[in-house]
């Protein structure tokens, strides 16, 4: 979800740079895991195998944030929602503040659904991109779904209460570290189910 905040304190960063810093993100990623999956596929290590799993794993999850957080943006921005964006801190993965007291209810959907139409179109994409012919290339794919389950196990018990009216900033308050925690472990059998399906 995007960070709500009502700070105007700091400028606007430009579109130009916040796309190119995620998109060098998530080009220096693939690369690294590329590399670990290439050097598996001509060498024939185990250890290269490992290396190449453990890569995917951490590409899949940052790909996914990151597609994730940009479809958030998306769906405010086209549902004319108030919703500048904001330099992410460290490793932050906040990219805009959602003013939850100057937009709607259907503007929050909109920018909610962003989210689930920009990674499942991720997914889609891997799977029609990769051929899964090594367990490295399995756990990239796997590791983007089990990412998926783990943004649906927090957003959909958030959307079930705001579909039937309740206040969004209400609701997101409501979340606690038990929440991530499962949603956590949801995620990682959801990853480890993918990897056995298509293994």
């Amino acid at each position: 979800m995007a960070e709500e905040s009502n700070t105007r304190t700091r400028p606007e960063p430009s579109m130009f740079s916040m796309m190119s810093r995620d998109i060098g993100i998530a080009l220096i990623a693939l690369s690294v895991w590329a590399a670990a999956d290439t050097w598996y596929l001509l060498s024939g290590l185990w250890f290269a195998q490992l290396l190449s799993i453990g890569d995917a794993i951490f590409v899949g999850y940052v790909l996914g944030a990151l597609f994730h957080e940009w479809g958030h943006y998306s769906g405010a921005k086209l549902s004319g929602a108030q919703a500048p964006r904001v330099k992410p801190k460290g490793i932050s993965l906040f990219r805009f503040n959602f003013d939850m007291s100057v937009n709607d209810q259907r503007q929050f959907h909109w920018m909610s659904f962003g989210g689930w139409v920009m990674h499942w179109a991720l997914l889609l994409l891997l799977v029609i991109a990769i051929p899964f012919d090594s367990l490295g290339r399995i756990a990239l794919v796997s590791s983007v779904f089990g990412f998926i389950v783990y943004a649906t196990f927090i957003e959909t018990g958030i959307l079930r209460q705001t579909l039937s009216g309740a206040d969004p900033k209400e609701t997101l308050n409501q979340l606690t570290a038990k929440t991530f925690q499962q949603a956590t472990i949801a995620g990682t059998v959801g990853g480890l189910f993918a990897l056995a399906a298509l293994s």
